[in-house]
């Protein structure tokens, strides 16, 4: 019995990190063109704001990393980023105030 609780503890510890890496996504750096990169948290916006992926996955971003060309013309244009940061559902993207919370 000590055997088998054993192996199920170590099993459950060995999966862990994959389960909880997979949660959110993970956190990802963009290089941007003459600005600092942007950093983004799955975890601030699928846990924090209880987003499910869906609400950007597959009609804002697809799943896969520069699978798309994003700048800021067409962020500020209500697309990417900017279909919720527009002033309304969040902060503007539009507005310079705004700029050190996504560039770091």
């Amino acid at each position: 019995m000590k055997k088998i609780w054993f192996f199920s503890m170590v099993l459950c510890l060995a999966a862990a990190p994959v389960s909880f890496a997979a949660v959110g996504g993970g956190d990802l750096t963009f290089k941007a063109k003459d600005a600092k990169p942007v950093f983004f948290s799955h975890i601030k916006h699928v846990e924090g704001k209880k987003y499910k992926c869906s609400a950007c996955h597959y009609s804002v971003f697809q799943m896969a990393k520069d699978s798309y060309k994003m700048d800021m013309s067409k962020i500020t244009k209500g697309q990417f980023c900017g279909t919720c940061h527009n002033g309304e559902r969040s902060f503007a993207v539009s507005d310079k105030a705004s700029c050190a919370i996504c560039h770091k």
